[in-house]
């Protein structure tokens, strides 16, 4: 939980706790992302080696969709907030 799907673990990765909801913030800066999950760095300004899995095209320069991968059964999200930084 928490990684970016293929190329970077969350480390440490955290308990999973079925029926509790998780806080992810997320920073993304070109390729490098840094994740807190509950207010624990998980990754922590790391590179995304190249295009993921789920890329529509090659233009990762380009602005495109963002995706929410669910694994192994149902998924839910709630109060999903999306900011540009200026």
């Amino acid at each position: 939980m928490g990684a970016v799907y293929g190329f970077l673990a969350p480390s440490p990765e955290q308990p999973r706790t079925p029926g509790v909801w998780q806080i992810f913030d997320i920073t993304l800066v070109g390729r490098y992302v840094t994740i807190l999950q509950n207010g624990k760095t998980i990754i922590d300004n790391q590179e995304i080696p190249g295009l993921t899995g789920a890329a529509i095209d090659s233009h990762e320069e380009l602005p495109g969709p963002i995706y929410l991968q669910g694994d192994h059964g149902g998924i839910a999200y709630r109060n999903l907030t999306i900011a540009l930084a200026k």
